[in-house]
């Protein structure tokens, strides 16, 4: 449906603005051609059934402007439609009462706009002109009692000033239109010539590019030669990418069960997963009981770091380790109690105070362990 209607309303034009101004008066012949057949059908049911030749005769008139405009002329057919608009409305003064007739001047506004929308600037106020003195004279020919009714009267001006308004404000709308299109016309040629412009550059290139041919090709071999040492040494970068990784979250064995992690700089979820893992594993590989954190070095501690620390420690705790958070600054703990995180953790002021609390721990854990030693013995004595 959409492509049959784009295939009617085409114009042979080639004037930007013709063609806008042809296809408008085209599809404003189309509505009135709807219009005319609802206007035939209802004739059918009216008592009157001569008023089938008024909407019948404006079809004909239509369809010829139609034509007109297909061939793309436009000023024409855009004529023809504003005469016959204006002639009907003119009959309809001289037709209707003079209270009726003074106000057809309102709807003689919607010529202005139509005239607006399919003429030029120039020919909008012949119709402007023209269909203000028409409406005015045939008013006064027909009913020249209008001016004595104080009502009719001041319809008549009423409509006669909105219809030279109405002309005014067309006007400056169809001028802006025509610069519009003007501008487009100008950035079209511009393109155009621009474009003729870089073919024959694009001719001379082809020249220069053909002697080149030889010179990229070498040129080709040696990027490929390049390319093989970027590849190797990329790889030695992602090898020392990771090895920095891993040194910037060293673990250091301090005592025997006890290793410090020193932690500085940002802790992104990266980090924080590699901070846990090297945590385990020392755990593992050391028969660590006790883990010191130091953060002495981290500049923030918001909830996504505290988040990394309790669940190292959480991790730390399911394999029998106790951690020993230290380095905590004061104005990262007044961050930590605004931002309401309770970490759950021991903690330290300094790394001294630290390995302090983790050597008490170790002597506590060791006499614990002497102590049960010693009952178990004196208990196996006993059974002997």
């Amino acid at each position: 449906m959409q492509n049959w209607f784009s295939t009617i309303m085409t114009t042979r034009a080639v004037d930007p603005d013709v063609q806008r101004r042809a296809i408008i008066t085209m599809q404003l012949i189309a509505m009135m051609i709807v219009a005319n057949v609802l206007f035939v059908g209802l004739s059918f049911v009216s008592p009157d059934g001569s008023s089938v030749l008024i909407p019948v005769a404006s079809s004909a008139l239509f369809i010829s402007a139609y034509a007109l405009a297909r061939r793309g002329r436009a000023t024409a057919a855009a004529w023809i439609v504003i005469g016959a608009f204006l002639s009907g409305a003119l009959f309809a003064v001289a037709g209707l009462d003079s209270g009726r007739a003074a106000n057809v001047g309102y709807f003689l506004t919607i010529l202005i706009v139509i005239a607006g929308l399919t003429l030029t600037s120039a020919q909008l106020w012949l119709v402007t002109g023209g269909a203000t003195g028409g409406f005015l004279l045939t008013l006064h020919l027909t009913h020249p009692e209008v001016w004595t009714l104080p009502d009719a009267s001041l319809s008549a001006i009423n409509s006669s000033v909105l219809l030279l308004v109405t002309g005014l404000v067309s006007y400056i709308g169809a001028r802006a239109a025509r610069r519009a299109i003007r501008h487009v016309q100008e950035a079209r040629l511009m393109a155009e010539r621009m474009q003729a412009e870089l073919e024959q550059v694009n001719a001379g290139l082809e020249g220069r590019i053909a002697g080149r041919t030889a010179e990229l090709q070498q040129a080709l071999e040696a990027q490929q030669a390049l390319a093989d040492e970027l590849r190797q040494s990329l790889a030695a970068q992602q090898e020392l990418s990771q090895l920095i990784i891993d040194l910037s979250l060293p673990v250091i064995p301090v005592r025997e069960g006890t290793v410090v992690v020193p932690i500085s700089g940002a802790i992104d979820s990266t980090r924080a997963e590699k901070l846990t893992w090297s945590v385990l594993d020392a755990i593992q590989q050391r028969s660590t009981h006790t883990v010191i954190l130091d953060i002495t070095g981290v500049p923030i501690v918001d909830t996504q770091v505290a988040q990394a620390l309790v669940r190292t420690a959480s991790a730390s705790r399911l394999m029998g380790a106790e951690t020993i958070l230290v380095g905590i600054r004061p104005e990262v703990a007044q961050t930590l109690i605004g931002l309401g995180i309770h970490l759950g953790l021991r903690t330290a002021a300094t790394l001294q105070e630290g390995l302090e609390l983790s050597v008490r721990r170790a002597n506590g854990t060791h006499h614990i362990r002497k102590d049960a030693r010693r009952a178990y013995d004196e208990d196996s004595a006993g059974w002997r």
